[in-house]
Parts: C-alpha cells; sequence; structure tokens
C-alpha cells in the first residue's frame, strides 16, 4: 500500500476544484463542520485521517470515481475508501424534530417569506467519465442556512428527477405535502 498522500499540501487549488470541486479553503470548510462527527474515537491503528476521510469522500461525490481508484490516490484501502465515504454521508441527517423544524422553517420564513418550507431541493448531474459520457443524477436539500439535509446519488442520469424524489429516504420519512416547482429545484412543505 502507498503512504498515504496528503492533496491539501501538494495539490493547487485549480487542481483541487477539479478534483474535489472545492478549493482548499471549500475543503477545510466541510473537514470543520463535520470534525465532531466523523473523528476516530482512539489512535488505535493508524487512523485515517479527518481531511483524507472528507477528500475521499468529495471526490466520490464529485465525480463518481471508484472507490479503488480513490483508494490509490490517496494512499488508503478501497474498504478504508467505503468506511469513510459511509461516515461522512450517514452524518448528513434530514431534521425530524419539531424543534429543528420549527427553526428551519422560521428561516425559510424570515428570508424569503415563504410559510412552512423546510427545505431546497436542487438536482444536478454528475458526470461519471468512461468509454461514453454517463452520469449520475444527485438531490441535494438544503436549509436556509445552506446546511445540508439530505443527499441522494445512486440514480442513473436518465432517471426523471421526480421519481429520485419519490423513492428517497426524505419522501418516505417525511409527509410531503407540496412541492413547488421553479427553474431552480423545488422547496419542500410540511
Amino acid at each position: 500500500m502507498a503512504a498515504r498522500r496528503n492533496v491539501l499540501e501538494t495539490m493547487e487549488d485549480c487542481e483541487l476544484i477539479k478534483r474535489y470541486r472545492l478549493n482548499r479553503e471549500g475543503i477545510k470548510l466541510v473537514v470543520e463542520l463535520v470534525r465532531d462527527a466523523i473523528t476516530s474515537q482512539t489512535n488505535r491503528n493508524n487512523p485515517i485521517s479527518l481531511e483524507i476521510k472528507c477528500l475521499a469522500t468529495l471526490r466520490y461525490l464529485a465525480t463518481g470515481k471508484m472507490q479503488l481508484c480513490n483508494a490509490d490516490d490517496l494512499g488508503i484501502s478501497q474498504l478504508s475508501v467505503s468506511r469513510a465515504i459511509n461516515q461522512t454521508i450517514n452524518f448528513i441527517r434530514f431534521p425530524l424534530d419539531n424543534q429543528q423544524l420549527h427553526r428551519i422553517k422560521a428561516n425559510f420564513m424570515a428570508i424569503a417569506g415563504m410559510p412552512g418550507v423546510v427545505g431546497a431541493i436542487d438536482r444536478t448531474h454528475i458526470k461519471i467519465i468512461r468509454k461514453k459520457v454517463h452520469s449520475i443524477n444527485t438531490q441535494i436539500v438544503f436549509d436556509a442556512t445552506f446546511d445540508i439535509l439530505d443527499v441522494v446519488a445512486k440514480w442513473p442520469g436518465s432517471t426523471h428527477d421526480s421519481h429520485i424524489l419519490m423513492e428517497s429516504g426524505l419522501r418516505q420519512d417525511v409527509a410531503l405535502d407540496t412541492l413547488s416547482q421553479s427553474t431552480t429545484g423545488s422547496t419542500v412543505k410540511v
């Protein structure tokens, strides 16, 4: 196994943006946002740093690149990449308690005058470079302060946006009363 690579020290911002869709400061912000949730509890067995966990996840989300290739790039095992992605993605949770939902609704009301909104949904196609051009249709839900509440990144690019929403855990966890379509995305009202 190759030595672990600290790409934050070896790559310029333009290269980081190509590979991770964020510059050095953006990556450091993500690391700080998830620090408490995914930091290893012990230093046994040479744990993977928080930065490398975040980089593995960001690379996967940004490019759809195979876990084995990400492992080779970062000098960790494929299993470690899989665990890092799972741990980081599982940190993102849609709030289901009344206090959090009330706070989010109040924030949307304050910034946009939109009552009852608990999340904004947008979708994007993440290109996967292979012999032909393929993409993953990815759905992201965020609150009024731009905290990510839910991510679904598992459907082929040809999948219709409404199908992704209806099959998502978000749809199953929250009773969606209405979806207001706009040109840039949707708002979720409960």
